[in-house]
């Protein structure tokens, strides 16, 4: 295989292999690319190339079933009968009518015009390349089901049936005319183009439910339709300096082509080096979009309210016209920058503006003059089939048909586009600029008009579901936004979150939050808090290191045992580490945390930074804390008073201080404050040590020694076991609940939670205990809800200890989000829930079953036969036209064989890269390829064609409707109701899916769509069960 080795064309379309079974689908969707050619008339016409293919979608069920064996109506009619055997009544009908045309016709018109490019005229001839692609389908498809279960006092089932009608059509023109001087050099290139699509589908749905002497209805009519038309756009594109493109991509195996300044050719046996002025490209453009959105017939009435509330109707369009223009080089760096060239060794050019090339022998022994075509494919290992950068040239491949009654064309595989390659490159470049130019303002504006017309219907769902202009009064008083000191809001939640998120800081507090520099009302710069005193220069002005800074302030409790021996206390951290502190070891005692007398006492403590700053080891300065701690439930004053702090060695040191107040006295919870003092040693000292506690009392900031302050520190702490915080929320028949606990560490105690649901009348309609144990720092439950009728409900937490007696409580004091709400279940609701509740007592899950057991039996018989295990594209390009002049769908059956399913004929095969049998393919499609006149006549018929009407056979789809609307008369459905004209003869009695099956009603002409995929992946399920079953 060879390709195309031009690193900026895009579109290039691999040799696809897939499974057989995706081969129709992988075809038509990428035939849906291939452009499209008219021929010119006159004596001056040369190498005309025309081919074309068509599809009717009426065929696509016979090629499924040609190409794997599964008939999709007889799955279908089978699933039908399964479900009838269940006692479900299922039936399904579909109806597809479509077709997808595409054409290809190229001619040289030799008739001398003239070009300019670089201010100078040059004579040139052109190629015409028109693309025409039409395509439309329409698909219509209908279920009907019903099920009823009248064992018990009511009956319960179910009936209703969904239908879908959707359109789409695509109608593409591309002309492309290429410029050439007499030695295929190419100068430029035009291009017109013109898109029109539409797309539609509508879907309809009429279903009830009935149990428990219930019955609940429900409707919908949605649809949607999407058009974008591009009436006409055209470009230009002037290369700065002719460029053997053609002749070279069809000469070597191997080429390279990028822009550059200067134009040059270099070459190397069978490789070649473009380099290329790329020039400019420029256009117009005109381009519409719009769409619909209709909603209506939901029973807004049957959910409590208003009728037509859900009645939405929007319409909108949008049109723009333009023109851009593009530098070539800067598009195809931009689309393929991945590529790179490098010079070989004993490659040549010339920079003089024109191109020369020079040849060497290739490594491969062959020399090349300049017509040289031809390459040895068994001694040449430099080709890849695989390489993105293979040329076209070399030995043919094959020879093919391309015209009726003419010669055989001989022509190379190449991995290069189902057309001329320059075709992709300019649509690329024309699309791209069109739609930067108006796709986001287009979507922008449609997208408005959608969120505007629809948020109308959104606020009434939210009026008639409970909410209230009130409501919405109360959340526009609630902002979400933090305003910064320079008027830019941010996140409510980023204020105090000691990141400068404002920028200036203005979002934080200072001290608490974050340290702000000495200069920072000029600088607006600050530093996190445990940037202060680290060592480094954080702030600019070098003022976030030695500070005097106190960093916390605080209460704990300490357990001291008592020696055996009476000698002294020692702490809870010293019994048992392994050091004997007491005279007697008694604290090494195997169990000495029990036996030893214990006490709690309380400390207070202060930490921060203290510049000792001693002279010939004599202090200069003194620290002292002065810290206040009260109780935080009766506001007592547990400690009040200074402390020195000390701390080993000097220079700039961490101090501490902290001091035994006495027993622990029951307190939970306290708030304590403290700032730090910097006093000049008194006279007479020679270290802060020798001062004694009444002289640190009595030292202030009125004290002569006084030097400076530090910032003020507050906290809030727990001794013992408190609630934190909590939160309530009902889901799932209970109220779940969760709380955490502060205090834990120092406490050893148990408690328990209790947790009582209290009405607004004070009236208790649940509750809970759970069980704390010493180590717990989170609790959680949850309360059944029965109970709760209708109306408003508070959660409260009580902390319990081992005696009983209340310790803390949280409720809706502390947080509203303990309180919820209960709505009145609606009415409708309440019948919803007695019905399916209904539908869990009846045999419904019975019937299921029976019908998953049916299933498999119907369809157990059910033998697939894959006609082809492999597929492969073959895109034709021929080195006398320089274009492609054909494209194939090739097949491989089980026995290796390789055929042509879709494309021309092949007269020949020359190598063994390409090993198609040129005889028939022994399971066909419709599929029909046209070359020649054939396919110039299908185009001109074609070419005014631009809606469904006019693509598709709609007076075929109509006629076909009529056995549809049969099918649903049959099944119980009016046709009107879904607008489809009904069937003037009715029969008398309705017919059983069994007898309708075997009158061939179900025989429709299509199946397509999600159903097929839906019926293939069903058979496969069951073919698969089957095998598994026989292994």
């Amino acid at each position: 295989m060879r390709g195309n080795s031009v690193i900026w064309v895009i579109s290039v379309l691999n040799a696809m292999k897939t499974s057989a079974n995706a081969i129709l689908i992988a075809f038509l969707l990428c035939l849906s690319t291939i452009p499209m050619t008219v021929s010119a008339e006159g004596e001056s016409i040369q190498n005309e190339v025309a081919y074309g293919i068509e599809y009717d979608w009426s065929n696509l069920d016979e090629d499924i079933d040609s190409l794997t064996g599964i008939d999709l109506n007889e799955i279908l009619s089978r699933t039908m009968l399964a479900a009838t055997d269940a006692g479900l009544t299922l039936t399904v009908a579909q109806l597809s009518t479509g077709s997808s045309n595409i054409y290809v016709e190229s001619a040289e018109d030799r008739t001398a015009t003239t070009i300019e490019i670089g201010g100078e005229s040059h004579s040139v001839w052109t190629r015409a390349t028109d693309v025409t692609i039409r395509h439309a389908v329409l698909f219509d498809s209908a279920l009907v089901t019903e099920w009823i279960d009248s064992s018990g006092a009511d009956p319960t089932g179910f009936d209703g049936y969904l239908s879908v009608d959707s359109e789409n059509a695509v109608a593409v023109d591309v002309n492309m005319v290429e410029y050439f001087d007499d030695d295929y050099n190419l100068y430029g290139v035009d291009m017109d183009f013109s898109l029109a699509s539409e797309v539609s589908i509508e879907y309809q749905m009429d279903a009830g439910l009935e149990g428990a002497g219930e019955e609940f209805d429900f409707a919908l009519t949605f649809g949607t339709g999407f058009d974008l038309n591009v009436p006409e756009a055209t470009a230009e594109w002037r290369l700065g300096e002719k460029a053997p493109f053609f002749p070279v991509v069809s000469t070597y195996e191997e080429v390279e082509i990028e822009c550059a300044d200067d134009a040059a050719l270099t070459t190397s046996g069978s490789e070649a080096d473009l380099k290329i002025e790329c020039g400019t490209l420029e256009g117009d453009y005109s381009v519409s979009t719009g769409f619909t959105f209709d909603l209506s017939d939901i029973p807004t009435e049957n959910f409590g309210m208003d009728a037509g509330l859900l009645d939405i109707s929007i319409t909108d369009e949008i049109s723009s016209t333009g023109s851009w223009d593009t530098d070539m080089e800067d598009f195809m760096e931009s689309d393929d920058d991945h590529h790179e060239t490098e010079e070989d060794e004993g490659h040549h050019h010339h920079g003089d503006g024109d191109y020369h090339h020079d040849h060497d022998d290739g490594s491969d022994g062959h020399t090349h003059d300049e017509d040289d075509r031809h390459h040895d494919h068994d001694d040449d290992d430099s080709d890849d089939d695989d390489s993105e950068n293979d040329g076209y040239g070399g030995d043919p491949d094959a020879s093919i048909i391309i015209a009726e009654g003419g010669s055989p064309v001989d022509v190379v595989n190449c991995e290069c586009g189902t057309a001329n390659p320059l075709m992709f490159l300019m649509l690329a470049a024309m699309l791209t600029n069109i739609g930067e130019a108006f796709a986001e303002d287009a979507a922008e504006e449609l997208g408005d008009t959608f969120e505007e017309e629809f948020s109308e219907a959104v606020e009434g769902i939210g009026e008639a579901l409970g909410g209230s202009e009130e409501d919405d009064d109360d959340d526009d008083d609630y902002s979400e936004w933090f305003t910064c000191a320079d008027g830019m809001e941010i996140d409510e939640y980023r204020e105090d979150d000691s990141n400068n998120d404002c920028g200036d800081w203005s979002d934080e507090t200072k001290y608490d939050t974050f340290y702000p520099c000495d200069d920072i009302l000029t600088s607006m710069e600050g530093v996190q808090l445990y940037e202060v005193n680290n060592g480094m220069d954080d702030c600019s002005d070098e003022s976030d290191e030695n500070v005097l800074w106190l960093q916390h302030v605080g209460l704990d409790i300490q357990t001291m045992y008592e020696c055996a021996d009476g000698s002294r206390d020692v702490s809870e951290w010293s019994i048992g580490n392994g050091w004997e502190e007491c005279d007697d070891g008694s604290d090494e005692w195997p169990l000495a945390e029990e036996t030893l007398t214990s006490t709690e006492t309380m400390n207070v403590g202060s930490n921060g930074y203290a510049d000792r700053d001693t002279v010939a080891a004599v202090d200069t300065y003194c620290y002292i804390a002065g810290m206040t701690v009260t109780d935080s439930d009766d506001g007592s004053t547990i400690f009040d008073g200074n402390m020195l702090m000390s701390s080993p060695g000097s220079g700039y040191v961490n101090g501490h201080a902290g001091e035994d107040i006495g027993p622990y006295d029951g307190t939970r919870e306290f708030s304590s404050s403290g700032h730090i003092n910097q006093y000049t040693l008194p006279a007479g000292l020679t270290s802060c040590e020798e001062l004694t506690q009444a002289q640190i009392d009595n030292m202030d900031e009125f004290s002569p020694e006084y030097v400076a302050t530090s910032n003020v520190v507050t906290h809030d702490g727990s001794l013992k076991r408190m609630l934190s915080h909590g939160y309530a929320h009902q889901t799932d028949g209970e109220v779940e609940f969760d709380m955490w606990f502060d205090g834990v560490h120092m406490d050893d105690e148990e408690y328990t939670l209790e947790v009582v649901i209290w009405t607004d009348d004070d009236e208790m309609i649940g509750t809970e205990s759970v069980d704390i144990d010493s180590d717990d720092s989170h609790a959680s439950g949850g309360i059944n809800d029965d109970g709760m009728d209708p109306g408003d409900y508070c959660v409260e937490f009580t902390l319990v200890d081992s005696s009983g007696a209340t310790v803390d409580t949280y409720d809706s004091d502390d947080d509203d989000g303990l309180c919820m709400t209960v709505e009145e279940v609606p009415e409708w609701l309440m019948e919803l829930g007695a019905i399916l509740e209904a539908f869990g007592e009846s045999d419904f899950e019975d019937t299921l079953e029976d019908f998953g057991s049916n299933l498999e039996d119907r369809l157990g018989g059910i033998t697939e036969d894959i006609a082809y295990t492999d597929s492969l594209f073959i895109m034709w390009w021929s080195p006398t036209h320089h274009t492609v002049v054909g494209t194939s769908l090739v097949v491989q059956d089980n026995m290796e064989t390789w055929y042509t399913l879709v494309g021309p004929q092949i007269s020949e095969v020359y190598t063994d890269e390409v090993t198609v049998d040129t005889g028939a393919a022994p399971a066909t499609i419709g599929l029909n390829y046209l070359i020649g006149d054939a396919a110039s006549s299908a185009a001109v018929e074609m070419e005014d064609a631009q809606s469904v009407d006019e693509i598709a056979d709609t007076a075929a789809h109509a006629a076909d409707m009529g056995e549809f609307a049969q099918v649903l008369e049959d099944a119980g459905v009016d046709p009107a109701s879904i607008g489809i004209d009904p069937v003037e003869d009715v029969p008398a009695e309705p017919e059983t899916a069994e007898e309708m099956i075997d009158e061939g009603i179900f025989g429709l002409p299509s199946v397509s769509g999600l159903a097929t995929i839906a019926i293939l992946a069903l058979a496969g399920i069951v073919v698969a069960q089957r095998n598994r079953d026989e292994e």
